[in-house]
């Protein structure tokens, strides 16, 4: 199985969205390395990490499962005195501190992505499953050669740029696109997923 090199996640190198043990690995891995990370930097205590992850467990069985930092938010918000937005935020930038990624991760914060919603779709429609699952969507910047891809989890768009990544290079023979993952505000990405993922 393919990984991405910065989280350590590993992800299929085919999959469709009816692949439930791949689904969970793939959601179950982005959530276990988000909350070490912010068990490690204070946000979570021991206790907190673990009754996180396992509510998240039993959501992640369920349709459509939400985000694993959208879901720590709805359920921590009111305990920490912050909106829902504002504790993403706040989960975020301990991410991205405790990694480093300022170099790798781009911060967009000029509304939503430009470009035609089902461009990489069109381009590869086994991208849309994958995009799904991670909630990040992606869109081709002119040719197929550069996507940009968002999301409000930091773990998640980087393990979206890597399967991106992969699955384009095995497409074009070889070639390798250039991906670059951006981290979005929540309003973003709230358009952003209805705009790509809406049924």
């Amino acid at each position: 199985m393919p990984t991405e090199k910065i989280t350590g996640i590993s992800f299929p190198a085919t999959f469709t969205a009816s692949d439930a043990g791949p689904r969970l690995a793939v959601l179950g891995a982005v959530a276990s390395c988000c909350a070490q990370h912010l068990l490690d930097g204070g946000y979570f205590s021991p206790d907190e990490e673990e009754a996180m992850l396992k509510a998240y467990k039993v959501r992640m069985e369920a349709p459509d499962p939400p985000d694993f930092l959208l879901f720590t938010a709805e359920v921590l918000a009111k305990k920490h005195a912050l909106t829902v937005e504002g504790e993403i935020h706040r989960m975020q930038t301990m991410l991205v501190l405790r990694w480093r990624l300022s170099d790798r991760l781009h911060c967009w914060t000029f509304g939503a992505l430009p470009g035609r919603a089902t461009s990489l779709y069109d381009h590869c429609a086994s991208l849309r499953s994958a995009c799904t699952l991670l909630g990040c969507p992606a869109i081709l910047a002119g040719d197929s050669s550069v996507i940009h891809v968002a999301s409000i989890n930091p773990v998640a768009v980087l393990t979206a740029a890597a399967w991106i990544g992969h699955e384009l290079t095995i497409q074009s023979g070889g070639e390798s696109p250039f991906v670059f993952p951006f981290m979005v505000d929540l309003p973003v990405w709230s358009t952003l997923l209805q705009r790509h993922f809406a049924a």
